[in-house]
């Protein structure tokens, strides 16, 4: 999905500077067997100007390039460990691999009588 700048470009940028375009990359998910992958493809894009953060249930990611704004924000139906973030960076494509929580993990074991 791409979206054009506003109309009255005079708030968002300089005159001379080029527009920013936001735009959805396209990315692939799925869930193995402990951990949540999410690849995402990033062209033409330098390691340096990725932003990603996470938290349990809540992915969002920021890349800049040229007059493009890639962003990307994923509200999961899960939740994962966000300190445990595996991420990698290589030839256009960024791979991000979550460690999934356990619900039942910290669970009080309720004795029986």
């Amino acid at each position: 999905m791409v979206q054009s700048p506003p109309q009255d470009m005079s708030k968002q940028q300089k005159l001379g500077e080029m527009p920013k375009y936001r735009v959805t990359p396209n990315y692939s998910a799925w869930i193995g067997d402990n951990s949540f992958v999410l690849q995402v493809a990033l062209p033409g894009v330098a390691r340096e100007s990725i932003k990603m953060k996470a938290l349990q249930d809540f992915f969002m990611l920021q890349a800049e390039r040229d007059n493009i704004v890639y962003a990307l924000e994923l509200d999961l139906n899960f939740e994962v460990d966000p300190k445990k973030v595996k991420a990698t960076y290589s030839e256009g494509l960024l791979r991000a691999e979550f460690e999934l929580l356990d619900p039942l993990a910290s669970a009080y074991k309720v004795p029986i009588k």
